[in-house]
C-alpha cells in the first residue's frame, strides 16, 4: 500500500500530534492522499474493553479521527476541523491486534464539513468490518 502524498502525510501527522491523545494511544498515519486518510493503531490496554477487543468508543474515536483528517486534506493547508458530532454504528465484533480506520471527505463546505470512515480490525491476518462512522465537522482557526 503507498502511503499516499508525503507532505501531506506530513502536515496531518503535526495536526495529529496535537492532540495528546491520539501519539498516547499509538495511532498512525498509514496513507493520505486528498480526501483520503488511513490510519491504523495497535491493541493496548487502554484501548480495550474485555481484553482482547477494542472497546466501542476506541473503534469511534479512530474512524472519528480518520474522518475529519480526511476533510481537512481535501482543503487548503491551515484549515483543521473540529468535530460537532458524529454516528458510530458497530459492524461487528471488534477483536483482533489492530484497528484501521478509512477516512473519506464527503462534503466541504464554507464552514461545516463531512467526513465519514470505515472501520476494521485485524483478526487472522485479514481486515475485517467492525465499524463505520459518519461525522460532522467546523472550520476552526488558531488566530
Amino acid at each position: 500500500m503507498s502511503d499516499g502524498d508525503a507532505d501531506l502525510k506530513a502536515l496531518l501527522s503535526s495536526l495529529l500530534g496535537a492532540m495528546p491523545f491520539a501519539p498516547a494511544l499509538g495511532v498512525e498515519i498509514v496513507s493520505a492522499t486528498k480526501g483520503s486518510v488511513i490510519l491504523e493503531v495497535p491493541l493496548s490496554p487502554a484501548l480495550e474493553a474485555p481484553p482482547g477487543s477494542f472497546a466501542a468508543s476506541s473503534v469511534g474515536a479512530l474512524g472519528d479521527m480518520a474522518a475529519m483528517l480526511a476533510v481537512t486534506s481535501a482543503m487548503p493547508a491551515g484549515n483543521p476541523m473540529s468535530t460537532l458530532d458524529f454516528t458510530i454504528k458497530m459492524l461487528g465484533k471488534s477483536v483482533g491486534t489492530r484497528l484501521r480506520a478509512i477516512g473519506e471527505a464527503k462534503q466541504i463546505g464554507k464552514t461545516t464539513c463531512v467526513g465519514a470512515s470505515e472501520i476494521m480490525v485485524k483478526q487472522n491476518g485479514d481486515w475485517v468490518a467492525c465499524g463505520t462512522l459518519l461525522a460532522t465537522g467546523r472550520r476552526i482557526s488558531f488566530a
